[in-house]
């Protein structure tokens, strides 16, 4: 399933990404910010909305929520194989769905850091089509091996809830049931089993041939580490709910200041520091004209992108694990409330009336897109 929804949301991403291109800069704007926007609806509104609009406005079926009935006479094989893709299919379509404004995103954004061969290739009167579909995509092939390896990681989180509240069997809604239930012995199967999982799909993904540059450090193996899910199992484990979320807090921090310094050790690497030293400045100088200018915008760009996380985090935590939101404020208690369909009574209320979810989960996209736009602006770049 997590193939699957991976390998759609890759060529999903690949035609609308250089499809912008091939328009033009503004196209591969707009295009990259609603693919961003898409990537920004927590997962819970997206499953809850495809219910709500699927089963509890059209009336149709969805064989793990609501398997038909038919007659003997009529159980043939096109039927059973019918019922049975549609009950595979439907979650990983949901599942496709915020993983393909990531890849829009990424193809876009990744698409900027390619060297331009237009001109050269204009030259040798290569064709538009193999321009683009070739010669840009053969570069940007290691970039996306990357893209696709980092939402390795945070997949699994969003199967999760899509298989639960589906109520498919499998993985994802195994670990659900024994995060709400408390079960250590079943959380840990589930973490060993989905470790297994992302391993050999990252190792997979090496077949996309390719080279970058490579990067070693504790620094990035600190930031390659499913934080999210791990959390999510710690806080399930643990009682109360005040405290808990320091569990998140700390997972979401630890991954944050893990990238911060390992795009600040790129950075360091472009200014003229040595230069200046050759000049005559002092180490007081050179920190006050090249390091703090930049470190405060790094700074600033990381709250917000921490903050937007952290966020979505939270709408994660609250959809698998309805107490915890009594150890929030009220004010994001209240906006988050809509999103903890946990019980039958809320299933039922939410498709009788989704309008509450869609607010909520409307303002905190929102909120999470402006946290988002806000720290790309103000991330420093040195070319």
């Amino acid at each position: 399933m997590l193939v699957l929804s991976l390998l759609l949301a890759l060529c999903i991403g690949l035609l609308v990404g250089l499809s912008a291109r091939n328009i033009g800069p503004r196209a591969e704007a707009s295009v990259a910010f609603l693919g961003r926007m898409l990537a920004c609806v927590p997962v819970v509104v997206a499953v809850w909305g495809f219910i709500g609009g699927w089963v509890g406005h059209l009336g149709w079926p969805v064989e793990s929520l609501m398997p038909a009935q038919f007659p003997e006479t009529r159980e043939s094989w096109q039927i059973l194989t019918a019922r049975m893709l549609w009950e595979f299919l439907a979650p990983v379509l949901v599942l496709a769905l915020p993983l393909t404004g990531e890849m829009i995103h990424g193809v876009v954004m990744d698409g900027t850091e390619t060297v331009n061969l237009e001109f050269s290739l204009c030259a040798r009167s290569v064709p538009k089509g193999s321009r683009l579909w070739f010669h840009h995509l053969r570069q940007l092939a290691p970039l996306l091996r990357v893209r696709l390896q980092s939402l390795c990681l945070i997949a699994p989180v969003y199967l999760i809830i899509i298989e639960d509240a589906l109520r498919f069997v499998g993985w994802g809604g195994a670990l659900a049931h024994s995060l709400r239930s408390g079960d250590a012995d079943g959380v840990a199967l589930g973490f060993v089993s989905g470790g297994a999982m992302m391993a050999l799909l990252c190792s997979c993904l090496h077949l996309l041939h390719g080279r970058v540059e490579p990067v070693r450090g504790i620094a990035v193996t600190l930031v390659w580490q499913p934080w999210l899910l791990w959390a999510l199992g710690v806080m399930a484990l643990l009682p109360g709910a005040s405290l808990t979320w320091a569990v998140l807090w700390f997972a979401v921090l630890l991954s944050g200041s893990a990238g911060w310094y390992r795009i600040w050790s790129r950075i360091e690497e472009q200014l003229p520091a040595e230069a200046s030293r050759a000049l005559g400045a002092s180490e007081r100088v050179i920190w006050r004209q090249h390091f703090a200018p930049l470190q405060a915008r790094m700074l600033a760009a990381w709250i917000c992108a921490v903050s937007a996380q952290t966020l979505l985090g939270i709408a994660m935590a609250c959809a698998l694990q309805p107490r915890l939101i009594g150890g929030l404020s009220e004010p994001l208690a209240r906006l988050l409330r809509p999103l903890a369909v946990s019980t039958i009574h809320d299933a039922a209320q939410t498709l009788a009336d989704p309008a509450a979810l869609l607010q909520a989960g409307g303002g905190i996209a929102l909120v999470a897109l402006c946290l988002a736009q806000v720290s790309r602006i103000v991330q420093p770049r040195i070319l």
